[in-house]
C-alpha cells in the first residue's frame, strides 16, 4: 500500500459515523488501490460532503470551529483545478471534521453531567446544590448562545463538575450513615439517647455546609462512633421466642409474612413474606423487629396490580428474599415469579432505595435462561450474592451468582442433579457453607438433609439427614445469624405450611449450632435469647408449667409394651426420649385414644402443652382431640377441642381448677406423645411490678406495639410491659394504663 494510500485509509478510520466509514472504505477497497489519484479525488468529495453538512446543521453549539471549515473549503477548490493541493485539502477537511467532533464532545459533556448533577441535587441541603445549578447554567448558556470559542471553559467545568459529583457522592454516603443512625434512635430508648441525637444534629449542621471530602469522612467516622458508643448502652436482657401460634402485629393483626426473607439494619429486624390472606395471589409484605417478636407493620413493599400490571393477574410470587447491597446502598427482593400452572418458571428482582419504600421491578425471567422456581438468596462475606433455585423441572438446584449490583445471574452451577431437593438455605460458619433443603413434597412436611462445603460452587457433601422425619412440621425459609458481644448464634427459620391452611401458616424459629460438619438441629418449642451478647438459653418454665412431683397416669385407653416401651407413664416422666404410644401389637387399639393424668392436688390451669414423638417416625401425630378437666376424677368438662392440634404448641383455655385432666385423640390409627405439661395460671397484674418465685423484679421497661421503648406511658395507652428479674429473664405482657401517675421516670 502506497504513502497515500495508507494515510487516506488511517483518516477514515478516525471518523465516528460508522456510515461514512462503511460506504468509504468499500469504495475504497473495490478499487483495489489501482487508482490512487481517482480514489484521492473520491475520499476528497466524500470528506467535502460530510464538512458541507456538518456546517449546515444547527444540531451542533453555537460554536464550532468555522474558520477552520472554511479554510478547508478554500483548499478543496482550489484542488479541483490543482490536483497537488488534494493531499493538503484532505487533510484540512478532515482535521475540520474531527475538530468539531471534538468540540461537540466537550461541550455536551460539560452540559449534560452539570444537568444530570443539579437534578440529583437541587432538592437536598448539599451545600454545592447552587454552585453545581450556576455551572449547568453557564454551560447551557455557551452552549446555546455563545459563538466565541469556550472549550477551554467548557472543560473546566466538566472538571468542576466532577469534583462536585465525588462530593455529593461522599455527601450522599454521610447522609445514608446518619439515617441508618437515626433510625436505630427511633426504634430505641438506651441511656444516651438526648445526646445521641444532639451529636447527630450537630454533625448534620456540619455535614449540610461543606464539600470537603475529608470532613465528609470525620463525619462519617463521628456518627458510626457515635452510634457504637450509644448502642453500648443496650440493656443486655433475655427475650423469650414461643414457637407454634400466631404472631400478631402492632395493628392486632395477623403477621401475613409466610416464606420470609431477612435482613438486619443495626438494631432493626426487616422481615418480608407472601401475604396468604389473599391464598393464591399474595402480596410481599414488611415488618420490622427489634426482639423477633413484637412485630411492627410497615407496608406492602410489592402489590398485586400496582407495582406491576401483570402481578395479581397472569403472575404471582413466591419465597420473596431480602438482600441489602453495600456497594449501592439498595435494597432488593429477589423471588420466584410464577403463573397459575407454573409454566412460566422465573424468577424477578425488586429493587428500592430504602428498605421500607417502593420497590420497583428490575428484572423478571428465567436466570440465565434456566427454568427456576423454589428459591432463596445467599450473601457472602465479601458482599458476593447468589441466588439459589430448583431448575429444570424441579429436577436439581441450580446456585446463580448475582452480578455487583445484584440484578441479573451472570454464572451458575448445577447442584445435587436428579435429587429433586427444594426449599433451599445456606448458610457461612467460619470457612465452611451449609445448606439446609427439602424433598418436593407439595404443602406437605419432609425430611430435612444438610451438606456442606468449603467452596460454594463445588465439593458439597451427600445429603445427610437432619432433625426428626418431618423437620418439626416445617420447610427451610432462612437462617440467620445473631453475632453478639459474647457468642453468635444460629436461627433455623421455617414455615409450618396449613397449619391449618395457608392463612394461618406459622412461622417457626430455633436456634441450631455447628461443630464442625456437624449440626445440632434439636426444636425448641420456647427459648430465650439475648441478642447483645448473642448467647441462648432453655427459657426456664418454673412456675410456668405445673410440677410433675406426684403425678401418676390413672388410666389410658392402651399402651404398648410388647414390641417397646411404650407405657402411658413416659408422656409425664420429663423425658423426651421416652413415648407414650397406643398398642399396635396384635389386637391394634382403635380410636378414640387417651390419657388421663391425677395431678395429685388441685391446681389453677389455663392451657397445656402436647409435645409429640421427636424421633424420625409420625406415628400417633395427634390432631383431632379434646382435653378434659376434672376435680374429682368423676365428672368431667371440654377445656379445649379441635380438628387440628398444632404442632408441639402450648393451646390456652379458660382459667380453672382442676385435679384431673384427659387428653383423648378422637381419630387416628395410633395415639402417641412425647411429653405432656399443663400451664398453671398467672395472677392477672396491673401497673404494678410483678415478682417470679424467689425472684425480683430489677427493671420494668415499657413499649408501644410496635415495640419502641416508651419513656413515660400516657394514661389508657396499650402498651407492652417488660419486666426483668434478677436471673436476667424476662416477663412481657400487654396492658392498658389505668394510673400514668404511679409510673416513675426511672425504670
Amino acid at each position: 500500500m502506497s504513502k497515500f494510500a495508507l494515510k487516506l485509509y488511517l483518516s477514515i478510520m478516525k471518523r465516528k459515523n460508522f456510515f461514512y466509514k462503511s460506504a468509504t472504505l468499500l469504495a475504497f477497497l473495490a478499487m483495489g488501490f489501482s487508482q490512487p489519484v481517482e480514489a484521492a479525488e473520491s475520499q476528497l468529495d466524500s470528506l467535502h460532503a460530510v464538512a458541507v453538512k456538518d456546517t449546515a446543521t444547527t444540531r451542533y453549539p453555537k460554536y464550532y470551529n468555522r474558520d477552520e471549515f472554511h479554510a478547508a473549503f478554500a483548499l478543496y477548490n482550489q484542488a479541483q483545478t490543482d490536483a497537488s493541493l488534494t493531499d493538503k485539502a484532505i487533510d484540512a477537511l478532515q482535521n475540520a471534521i474531527d475538530n468539531l467532533e471534538y468540540i461537540k464532545d466537550v461541550y455536551n459533556t460539560a452540559r449534560t453531567t452539570s444537568y444530570k448533577l443539579r437534578t440529583l441535587t437541587r432538592k437536598t441541603s448539599y451545600a454545592g446544590r447552587d454552585s453545581i445549578a450556576s455551572l449547568f447554567s453557564e454551560a447551557n448558556t455557551i452552549y446555546r448562545h455563545d459563538t466565541t470559542n469556550r472549550v477551554d471553559r467548557m472543560k473546566e467545568i466538566t472538571q468542576l463538575t466532577q469534583f462536585f459529583s465525588r462530593s455529593f457522592h461522599w455527601y450522599c454516603q454521610v447522609d445514608s450513615v446518619r439515617h441508618y443512625a437515626f433510625t436505630q434512635a427511633n426504634y430505641s430508648a438506651f441511656p444516651g439517647l438526648s445526646a445521641f441525637r444532639q451529636q447527630m444534629a450537630a454533625i448534620q449542621a456540619q455535614t449540610n455546609q461543606t464539600t470537603d471530602t475529608t470532613a465528609f469522612a470525620s463525619q462519617m467516622k463521628a456518627i458510626n462512633q457515635a452510634l457504637s458508643t450509644y448502642r453500648a448502652t443496650r440493656p443486655s436482657e433475655w427475650v423469650t421466642i414461643q414457637n407454634g401460634n400466631l404472631w400478631r402485629d402492632d395493628r392486632g393483626q395477623t403477621v401475613q409474612a409466610h416464606a420470609p426473607g431477612f435482613v438486619r439494619v443495626g438494631d432493626i429486624w426487616y422481615m418480608c413474606g407472601e401475604d396468604r390472606s389473599n391464598s393464591w395471589n399474595p402480596d410481599v409484605n414488611l415488618y420490622s423487629s427489634i426482639d423477633l417478636v413484637h412485630w411492627k407493620f410497615e407496608k406492602k413493599i410489592i402489590q398485586n396490580g400496582v407495582t406491576s400490571p401483570s402481578l395479581g393477574s397472569s403472575r404471582f410470587i413466591e419465597r420473596p428474599k431480602l438482600l441489602y447491597n453495600a456497594r449501592t446502598g439498595k435494597y432488593l427482593v429477589w423471588c420466584h415469579w410464577e403463573q397459575s400452572n407454573y409454566g412460566a418458571s422465573e424468577a424477578a428482582c425488586f429493587e428500592c432505595d430504602s428498605v421500607n419504600g417502593a420497590y420497583q421491578m428490575i428484572w423478571s425471567g428465567r436466570p440465565l435462561s434456566i427454568k427456576s422456581r423454589d428459591c432463596n438468596v445467599f450473601q457472602d462475606n465479601d458482599g458476593t450474592a447468589w441466588f439459589i433455585s430448583t431448575i429444570d423441572e424441579n429436577q436439581h438446584l441450580g446456585l446463580f451468582k448475582f452480578s455487583d449490583d445484584y440484578h441479573k445471574a451472570v454464572s451458575w452451577t448445577q447442584l445435587f442433579t436428579g435429587q429433586r431437593r427444594e426449599a433451599p438455605a445456606i448458610v457461612r460458619v467460619g470457612d465452611r457453607y451449609f445448606m439446609f433443603n427439602s424433598a418436593c413434597s407439595g404443602w406437605d412436611p419432609n425430611q430435612c438433609k444438610m451438606s456442606h462445603s468449603t467452596d460454594i460452587t463445588s465439593g458439597w457433601t451427600s445429603l445427610t439427614n437432619v432433625g426428626n422425619g418431618i423437620a418439626y412440621d416445617t420447610q427451610a425459609a432462612a437462617i440467620i445469624e445473631i453475632k453478639g458481644t459474647k457468642a453468635t448464634t444460629y436461627l433455623y427459620v421455617g414455615d409450618r405450611w396449613q397449619d391449618p391452611d395457608l392463612p394461618n401458616t406459622k412461622t417457626i424459629i430455633f436456634p441450631i449450632s455447628f461443630n464442625g460438619t456437624n449440626c445440632n438441629f434439636a426444636y425448641h418449642e420456647r427459648f430465650d435469647i439475648n441478642f447483645v451478647t448473642g448467647e441462648w438459653r432453655e427459657t426456664p418454665t418454673e412456675g410456668h408449667f405445673a410440677d410433675k412431683t406426684g403425678w401418676k397416669v390413672t388410666a389410658c385407653s392402651s399402651e404398648e409394651t410388647k414390641s417397646e416401651d411404650g407405657r402411658a407413664a413416659n408422656a409425664i416422666d420429663g423425658n423426651l426420649k421416652t413415648i407414650w404410644h397406643t398398642q399396635y401389637s396384635s389386637p391394634a387399639a382403635t380410636a378414640p385414644h387417651s390419657i388421663t393424668v391425677d395431678m395429685g392436688e388441685l391446681q389453677n390451669i389455663n392451657g397445656f402443652l402436647a409435645t409429640p414423638r421427636m424421633d424420625n417416625n409420625t406415628n400417633g401425630l395427634i390432631r383431632n382431640c379434646k382435653f378434659e378437666t376434672s376435680q374429682d376424677g368423676t365428672n368431667w368438662s371440654t377445656a379445649y377441642s379441635t380438628s387440628w392440634l398444632p404442632y408441639d404448641t402450648e393451646v390456652a383455655f379458660s382459667r380453672r381448677d382442676a385435679r384431673y385432666f384427659r387428653l383423648t385423640a378422637t381419630e387416628g390409627t395410633y395415639a402417641s406423645l412425647a411429653e405432656i405439661n399443663v400451664v398453671i395460671s398467672g395472677q392477672p397484674t396491673d401497673i404494678e411490678d410483678i415478682e417470679a418465685e424467689n425472684q425480683a423484679v430489677v427493671e420494668t421497661a415499657w413499649y408501644d406495639l410496635a415495640g419502641r421503648r416508651i419513656i413515660r406511658p400516657q394514661q389508657g395507652q396499650i402498651c407492652i410491659v417488660k419486666s426483668r428479674y434478677t436471673d436476667g429473664h424476662t416477663h412481657s405482657r400487654v396492658l392498658a394504663v389505668r394510673d400514668a401517675s404511679s409510673i416513675k421516670d426511672e425504670h
